[in-house]
């Protein structure tokens, strides 16, 4: 093996094919990887129940992350989290709602939205979970703490909706854009970069043996914090302009690619 000793890859849009499954090729290049002594794990938007079939059909018993760096969580706790206070965003939230963009929240339980949409069923169908709905009318939901808020929608809109309210804040937040209509607003300071860094400290690896792997300009900061920083072939063309390799290949071929180039001796390829 190469003196990559942990890789961490991205899930939707990377590691997992279009239809958001993991082909065998992908599970084998894992394997031979784990079994030659490496570290794999995941760095994702997703929240805790949406990532346990992939964490368990790839047997992941180290920490990954979760909620764009908000969450270190292993298989059977969350190791560290930054929640974020609802009470604040509230106003801006509703304006959303009111103007058609769909608003999502992630806590460790579950995820609710202030109503019914197409966007929520996509989001249901895509990552195999339920979602309640609240009343966006009460004052309950308002008081409560959260892991990530999802806004989805046109992304003008969303981005004029935001720079209208974040000048009054009294917070910060970090926001991110992780796929062409979906804005996540997360706790200051967090993002896959930092979490990165947390998770290899665990670990006791450097970062020179790190290799990170995305599509979205959400993994940017991970991309960049990683010895070896890939976008597979399928990228956003401004996190292809700060990877070390851009694959010829997509989605989950081109992990498996990177792998093969940076990961395995010549003689551990499969014939």
């Amino acid at each position: 093996m190469s003196n990559i000793r942990l890789i961490v890859s991205d899930l939707d849009g990377t590691l997992l094919s279009p239809d958001h499954l993991l082909t065998e090729s992908v599970k084998d290049a894992v394997q031979r990887f784990v079994r030659s002594g490496g570290l794999f794990t995941i760095a994702t938007g997703r929240f805790g129940l949406t990532v346990k079939s992939v964490v368990e059909e790839l047997n992941i018993d180290i920490p990954y992350i979760l909620c764009n760096g908000a969450v270190i969580a292993d298989r059977h706790r969350v190791r560290e989290a930054a929640l974020l206070t609802l009470a604040e965003l509230a106003p801006l939230l509703e304006e959303a709602d009111r103007r058609d963009v769909t608003v999502m929240l992630f806590d460790e339980d579950g995820v609710s939205a202030l109503r019914r949409t197409p966007d929520v069923e996509r989001f249901e169908y895509k990552e195999k979970i339920g979602c309640r709905t609240i009343d966006p009318a009460s004052d309950r939901w308002k008081n409560g703490s959260v892991q990530k808020v999802l806004l989805i929608g046109d992304m003008k809109k969303i981005r004029s909706i935001w720079n209208s309210h974040s000048a009054g804040f009294r917070h910060t937040y970090s926001t991110i854009q992780s796929e062409d209509d979906y804005f996540e607003i997360i706790p200051a300071n967090q993002n896959k970069g930092e979490a990165l860094k947390k998770l290899a400290r665990m670990l006791n690896v450097d970062r020179s043996e790190v290799m990170a792997l995305g599509n979205q300009l959400n993994d940017l900061d991970m991309i960049r914090n990683a010895g070896i920083g890939v976008a597979v072939a399928n990228s956003h063309d401004d996190l292809k302009k700060y990877a070390t390799y851009v694959c010829a290949r997509s989605y989950g071929d081109g992990v498996v690619e990177a792998m093969d180039k940076f990961c395995f001796r010549q003689e551990e390829k499969p014939t």
